[in-house]
Parts: structure tokens; sequence; C-alpha cells
């Protein structure tokens, strides 16, 4: 099960790989105190970790010229936006992958909280569609 979720542990000596990510959680890290929940940064580190395994662990068992589609959803967290969809695409190009799509299958809204703070802007929710390059 990926660490999605608010409840999510990790270890003080994990973290994620990917500097993007390490940037956004620093951000949301420093102003812990006012995010709804002071976890959100903790999860966010466990689903990326995780991601990351399950990414490394698909370029190790498919076949050269494989297939992987995927669906995710971009968030949003104390008005940090965040792009999952391009982020798990840097990862997988790094570790053999070639992103042949990323369709966006829809733009979904953001919660009342984020909205009345924030403003409106709506998160993609995207298809992304990668072919495990020749060796």
């Amino acid at each position: 099960m990926l660490r999605s979720h608010i409840e999510s542990h990790v270890n003080p000596y994990e973290y994620p790989e990917h500097h993007v990510i390490q940037e956004i959680i620093k951000s949301l890290e420093l102003r812990r105190l006012k995010l709804n929940n002071p976890r959100i940064p903790l999860m966010l580190k466990g689903y990326f970790i995780d991601m990351e395994l399950v990414i490394r662990d698909f370029a190790r068992v498919l076949k050269p010229n494989s297939w992987v589609v995927m669906v995710v959803g971009n968030v949003r967290y104390d008005g940090e936006m965040i792009p999952v969809d391009t982020i798990l695409c840097d990862i997988a190009e790094g570790v053999g992958f070639d992103v042949k799509a990323i369709w966006i299958a829809r733009y979904k809204g953001n919660s009342s909280q984020q909205m009345k703070k924030y403003g409106r802007s709506p998160v993609r929710e995207s298809v992304l569609i990668w072919q495990k390059r020749e060796i």
C-alpha cells in the first residue's frame, strides 16, 4: 500500500530523491503549523518515496518496449501546487522510460478551504503513458 494518506509513517532518514518534491516538502515543512494538517509533508514524503520505488521496480521487471499507463491527480496544499504527473514522468525518464504522453483526463476543484484562501485553481487529473527504453 502506498503511503498516500495523512497517517503515513516515514522514517526520519527517508527522503524522496526528486529535487522538485524536496523543495516543495521543505517549503511546506516551514509552514507546517499553518497547514490544515501538519502531517501533510510526511504524507507527501511517503507517497513520493513509494512511487519512486514502484517506478524503479517497473523498470527492473518490465521488458524493453513494455508500456506503463497510470492515472494520477495533482494536488494543492496551502496554495502550493504539486505537479504529481510531471514529477512522476521525470522520475520515470530517469530510470529508463520514455514518456509518450500525458493526457489530461479532467480538471478537478480544490477543497473549499483552499478556494476560500487562495482562489479557485483547478488541478489536473492525468493519464501517464510510458514505454520502457530498449537496452
